[in-house]
């Protein structure tokens, strides 16, 4: 049920003429200058929005030289996707001897679904291989998860880049910085310790490639700190 713009009548769903049939005034085009300078104004206001966000957008992320690199530092380090993080050589019953350096994309896509999962986890039940085999396991969780959040802070600085903000670029930096970290550490610790037990079937250490991608998260902390500052000086001369 609706009512006549003019007159403020109740109209009923047989009233189908143009006319009200209490005022006889032009529904449609009532107040049509008037409506047609509001209709103009919305889409001013949404024009000067969407101009907002299309600049701002802009000059997050090409604003200057500095921002263009923040940018770039966004994807680099994705590189130690390729690269060595640690060597190791394994003697177990149900994966055979071998001798590698553990990436992340050859462990992915030819070790993480062959390797016999269910045997390796029952040797956290035992007396003396079970926490270093549970520190193992996950420093090899945490490798996965500072990727993921490497991938989510690529995605929130295309989020992010329109309102001018960077603080959650600088939380998900420094739990990649953290992750690669405490994988490292746990795996050290983890093949000391299984190295001195009588069933020593891992050894290995870290290597070049876990540096790398602690070194550039932690870059990448820096860049967004610095640029999370110019972005409140700028949204400061916004307001």
């Amino acid at each position: 049920m609706a009512l006549c713009p003019k007159c403020h009548g109740i109209l009923n769903f047989w009233n189908v003429k143009a006319e009200c049939p209490y005022c006889g005034v032009n529904i449609p085009n009532y107040n049509w200058e008037g409506n047609l300078d509001a209709d103009a104004e919305k889409a001013e206001k949404a024009w000067v929005k969407f101009r907002k966000f299309t600049g701002n957008l802009k000059s997050a992320l090409f604003g200057n030289l500095f921002r263009i690199i923040r940018f770039a530092f966004t994807f680099l380090p994705l590189v130690v996707l390729i690269l060595p993080l640690a060597s190791y050589s394994l003697n177990l019953p149900f994966f055979g001897d071998s001798s590698t350096n553990f990436t992340l994309l050859d462990f992915s896509m030819n070790t993480l679904l062959s390797l016999n999962w269910g045997s390796l986890l029952g040797l956290m039940s035992a007396e003396s291989l079970g926490s270093p085999v549970a520190m193992l396991i996950f420093s090899i969780l945490l490798i996965y998860l500072a990727i993921v959040f490497g991938v989510l802070n690529f995605v929130f600085v295309l989020l992010k880049a329109p309102s001018l903000k960077a603080g959650a670029n600088i939380v998900l930096c420094i739990l990649s910085t953290l992750s690669f970290a405490i994988a490292g550490l746990l795996f050290t610790i983890s093949v000391s310790q299984i190295g001195a037990t009588s069933t020593a079937f891992i050894d290995g250490s870290v290597q070049f490639g876990l540096f790398v991608g602690i070194g550039l998260f932690a870059l990448n902390v820096i860049l967004n700190v610095l640029i999370n500052r110019s972005f409140k000086k700028q949204r400061a001369t916004q307001n």
